[in-house]
């Protein structure tokens, strides 16, 4: 099943962007990113973890973050380019 992955800079329903990822794997030299990597959240003024994602696909021991991952925060990630990943 195609996934659409999260890799940093990616941006946040709450109007922020994803600031955190793998420093091993990326898209296009855009690190992944990964349950407890940071995003920034401009609505609930701060920055927080991504708290789930694909638990089928592990990145560094942790799930990877895809379109619409949830934030500590309540709002979500979003996929900006819509990179397709089929496993």
């Amino acid at each position: 099943m195609a996934k659409m992955w999260i890799v940093i800079g990616d941006p946040t329903s709450g109007g922020g962007q994803v600031i955190t990822g793998s420093p091993f794997t990326d898209i296009d030299g855009k690190p992944v990113a990964r349950v407890t990597d940071q995003a920034t959240c401009p609505t609930h003024k701060g920055s927080f973890p991504i708290v789930d994602g694909d638990s089928t696909t592990l990145i560094d021991g942790q799930p990877v973050a895809v379109h619409g991952s949830g934030l500590a925060c309540g709002c979500k990630v979003l996929a900006a380019k819509q990179m397709r990943v089929s496993l």
